[in-house]
């Protein structure tokens, strides 16, 4: 962040005239000629600045405070009305501008002499400033003031502002079109001649509003919106709302202003808006809302499947809320360069081209399916978020807790073959677990104040915890209970904030009108023990030996790696059980109080040597360990008709067990996780084989190097030497989209572990696609990671070089990230070094969005993961300076701690926090990092020798190379 700028008077003069008239030329001059606006400089100070200009003088003069002084809240002296915002970027190479002009209508809540509002990275005139309205005449502007680290810019008055007042602020401002993916950005494709095109888009979820205009930007500032945008006339603008006109600009004869229609009440970080020369391409059959995907020139028939399925998700929302969509269209565009996944701002979706672009015969089905679930999710928001909005960021998980609920369900409406229940089991609690099992998680409700705290909130306990406890609570609530307490809680609160307390009050009103058993607790009663509280639950399921029908249930923590005085923690947790040859209609429900105490049922089997499952398709957010009984009860029916437990369940009793081992909950530890996964060889099902190649990807890993890292490959191999015979390269155009997913598992096993055969055939595949690259029809989209990657392993400067030519030459973005993963696979230590420049220089042939995908894949690689944290120590500020924040390097570390155990990783990781902490406005992720790699550390310790005694003796005759 740097300092605040003050303008000469004839240099603020000029620079309004400009801006009035338009006239580009001049516009660079300023550009050019300017001092660097608030927050165009990174600073490691955690002093707070303030500078102040006073107009009558153009003095300028800064004051330090104490950090513990800071308060980024804004006061609550004002509430904004109505935003009229006209913004006119320049989009030309060398003169990225921005100049602006802001009116806020607002009222006064209460007596002052101040108005508070953010600002960041931008050159406000002075002389523009103007308080208006009935009783105000006289009023001026005595002075200004701007808090660098708060982001305050503060207007000091001539005279006091009385509550109740209604007033209009207005400014003339200069802002930059910035390059680091938020607030009113640039971004730029290359055309089918080779010539760069530029387009201007938006970010502004959670604190970057404030870049493109002044504003109160906070959530729970909710205000109308009439925007206007200067652009081009070879260009087009969209915003959240449709244009009402579009008119001449005054004095640029090549450029136009297009006046959008008010909005409706919403908070800043949903304000959208781009200027580009996309196509657009309106949906067909699209309902009473106008549905349009927008895409660069060339890309339009990757619109075609979003476009296909989004009318159908919009009515499947508005059929679960009993709300209308309330805007009257809704757009979509992929943006070449995005920082996120998609972005809900309401009435203009914006999207990583990934996200929302499709081409078949190019995209595998895994593609696909991100496409249906992105969607699905950002059309949720536009209800659950949008409509009501979390009153603060603490809240953040209500938001997108429930989109991540909910997006299975609007994909099942369009995808019903892609199974979502049972991808939901992998894709959120299985893979959110793995960070909640830390003791440096945290709740769901946590604390957040600077910006840096807010944006690290947006982390799996906020998307896939927060999804699974909802999806929890829709099991003991019922689903149609659920639903009408959602759409009494959202008109309530319609175009509102709310809070958390809030929702579960509707929701418990609808419980008690249907007279839902909640065991005596009202839905806040249960709901705080999960969202208050970090971590989850293992519970503890034990038979009487002496009386086969009666059970004991207990609860511990689970945290997964052990140590001495960790807090205990209770939860109200809804249990189900099934028994041996059941079926649902024999589930039985009960609740476990939230205390050390056991809780005994007498009522849950009926035959003795029957075995129990306790949560029923894992609807509960929780893992469950048994007796040695039960465990071997359940080991026996898998081992000999393995369908008579529901697919769900053998994928949990699958990932409970190897994961309650490496955290030592489980008796016998790895022996009696191993035996049950033994099953495998005999297992068809994709569910039960993702989440165990999961689960062994992480073994994997650890044992690498080692002894037993070799039996383990062999191990694997043998267990899933049936699918790869079944599958093997050759996909049936009737195959089913799991059956597409399970061949991917088969031939990356077979290949990843190094079985010849497979090997062989997949570098056979790259040769031939090598040689014709544009045939779709010689290389499979849902195998091509592992060809290339395999390719790549073996191979050496060759394949890379034909890797880069056509990550450079395609036009779909899907194969683009596959083709830089398979990248990754290769040894060659220049090779993966001039991947990790790439990352960090801008015009390489990587864009800056994919930058922590390059982390995240060198991670998986053994001489990779090396280098990237060697990388990452050595080029600390380039990384901060390049993606615009120090928080970027903490969360690379943490994308790939998961893959280091050695004790001399830990000592620098440690090392490293100790010397950067001053930096960060937070260190979570690098403890969450530091934690991870000690759980690693002591895992080999713990468990090394168990697990190579085991491959040793019961692997049997591996499958050989």
């Amino acid at each position: 962040m740097g300092k605040g700028v003050t303008l000469p008077k004839w240099l603020v003069i000029a620079a309004c005239i400009i801006f009035v008239g338009g006239m580009v030329a001049v516009g660079l001059c300023v550009y050019y000629l300017a001092p660097p606006p608030p927050g165009s400089e990174v600073t490691t100070d955690t002093t707070s600045t303030v500078t102040e200009t006073t107009t009558q003088t153009d003095m300028t003069t800064t004051t330090l405070r104490p950090p513990g002084d800071i308060n980024y809240r804004l006061p609550r002296h004002f509430s904004p009305i109505l935003y009229t915002v006209r913004l006119l970027p320049i989009i030309e190479e060398g003169n990225f501008t921005i100049f602006g002009d802001v009116t806020i209508d607002m009222v006064c809540n209460e007596n002052t002499n101040h108005i508070v509002l953010h600002i960041n990275d931008m050159d406000v005139h002075q002389e523009t400033i103007k308080v208006s309205g009935e009783g105000l005449e006289g009023m001026m502007v005595h002075h200004t003031s701007f808090d660098q680290i708060t982001q305050f810019f503060t207007i000091h008055l001539s005279g006091e502002l009385k509550a109740g007042m209604q007033l209009s602020l207005s400014m003339s401002y200069l802002a930059k079109l910035n390059d680091i993916l938020g607030g009113f950005y640039r971004s730029s494709y290359f055309d089918v001649n080779g010539n760069r095109r530029y387009i201007a888009t938006t970010q502004f979820q959670p604190t970057d509003a404030r870049r493109a205009f002044p504003c109160f930007d906070e959530p729970n500032f909710k205000a109308r919106f009439a925007i206007t945008l200067g652009r081009k006339k070879d260009m087009t603008s969209i915003s959240n709302m449709p244009i009402n006109r579009t008119v001449p600009h005054e004095n640029m004869p090549d450029y136009e202003w297009d006046i959008y229609e008010e909005s409706v009440p919403m908070s800043t970080y949903l304000v959208a808006f781009v200027i580009s020369d996309f196509v657009k391409n309106p949906a067909p059959n699209a309902g009473e809302t106008e549905v349009a995907v927008w895409s660069r020139p060339g890309a339009e028939e990757q619109t075609r499947y979003a476009t296909n399925i989004t009318s159908t998700v919009l009515e499947y929302f508005e059929e679960f809320f009993q709300i209308p969509y309330p805007l009257p269209k809704q757009d979509m565009i992929a943006i070449p360069d995005f920082g996120a996944g998609a972005m809900e701002n309401w009435g203009l979706i914006t999207y990583r081209e990934t996200a929302v672009l499709y081409q078949p015969g190019v995209s595998s089905a895994q593609n696909k399916q991100r496409v249906a679930v992105v969607i699905a999710h950002e059309l949720a928001h536009q209800w659950f978020g949008n409509l009501v909005t979390t009153d603060w960021w603490d809240l953040l998980w209500l938001n997108e807790g429930f989109a991540t609920y909910l997006e299975f369900k609007g994909v099942d409406r369009v995808e019903p073959e892609m199974k979502m229940e049972q991808q939901y089991l992998n894709d959120a609690i299985h893979y959110v677990m793995q960070l909640d099992g830390l003791n440096s998680s945290h709740p769901m409700i946590m604390p957040a104040n600077n910006p840096d705290e807010i944006n690290e909130l947006f982390d799996p306990i906020a998307y896939e915890k927060s999804g699974s406890v909802l999806r929890m609570m829709e099991d003991f609530l019922g689903l149609e209970v659920l639903k009408e307490g959602l759409t009494n809680y959202l008109n309530n609160r319609t175009y509102d904030t709310a809070t958390a307390d809030v929702l579960w009050e509707f929701l418990g009103d609808t419980a008690t009108k249907y007279s839902v058993d909640l065991n005596g607790l009202t839905v806040k009663d249960i709901l705080d023990t999960w969202s208050l509280q970090k971590n989850f639950p293992v519970v503890k399921v034990e038979r009487n030996p002496e009386n086969y029908t009666e059970i004991t249930v207990s609860q511990k923590r689970f945290i997964s790696a052990q140590f001495e005085g960790a807090e205990e923690y209770y939860w109200h947790v809804p249990l189900t059980f099934i028994q041996d040859f059941s079926n649902n209609s024999s589930l039985k429900r009960r609740w476990l109080s939230n205390s050390s105490e056991p809780a005994v049922y007498t009522d849950i089997i009926d035959e003795p040597n029957s075995w129990i499952i306790c949560n029923h398709k894992v609807f509960g957010y929780y893992r469950v360990d048994y007796d040695e009984i039960n465990w071997d009860l359940i080991q026996v029916q898998l081992q000999t008709n393995h369908t008579k437990i529901d697919v769900m369940n053998r994928a949990q009793i699958v990932d409970d067990a190897l994961n309650l081992a490496s955290a030592d909950y489980l008796n016998q530890t790895y022996k009696r996780a191993m035996d049950l996964t033994s099953y495998l060889k005999n297992e068809f099902d994709w569910l039960p084989w993702e989440t165990a190649d999961n689960n062994f990807d992480r073994l994997r890993n650890l044992l690498s190097g080692t002894e037993a890292g070799a039996l383990l490959n062999d191990h694997i191999r043998s267990l899933a030497l049936h699918l790869y015979e079944l599958y093997d390269f050759n996909e049936d155009p009737m195959d089913k989209h799991l059956d597409l997913f399970l061949r991917t598992i088969a031939v990356r096993i077979a290949c990843g572990t190094n079985f010849a055969p497979c090997v062989e055939k997949a570098k056979e595949n790259f040769i031939n696609w090598s040689a014709d690259p544009d045939n779709a029809e010689l290389i499979s989209p849902n195998l091509k990671p592992t060809i290339t990657c395999t390719a790549m392993r073996e191979g050496d400067v060759k394949e890379f070089d034909f890797l880069v030519r056509r990550y450079n030459s395609t036009n779909v973005a899907a194969e683009k990230d596959q083709l830089l993963s398979a990248m990754m696979c290769t040894d060659d230590i220049i090779l993966l070094r001039r991947l990790l420049e790439w990352s960090i220089t801008d015009g390489s042939p990587i864009r800056k969005q994919d930058a922590v995908f390059v982390y995240r894949g060198m991670a998986t690689n053994q001489i990779g993961k090396t280098l990237a944290l060697g990388f990452i120590q050595d080029n600390w500020e380039q990384i901060a300076s390049y993606t615009g924040g120090y928080l970027t390097a903490t969360e690379w570390i943490q994308s790939v701690s998961r893959y280091y155990n050695k004790q001399s990783e830990l000592d620098e990781l440690i090392r490293l926090k100790e010397e950067k902490a001053p930096q960060l406005g937070t260190v979570r992720t690098l403890d969450q990092a530091i934690e991870q790699v000690t759980a690693n550390v002591q895992w080999l310790e713990k468990h090394y020798q168990t697990i190579h005694n085991w491959l040793r003796n019961n692997s049997g005759n591996p499958v050989k190379n």
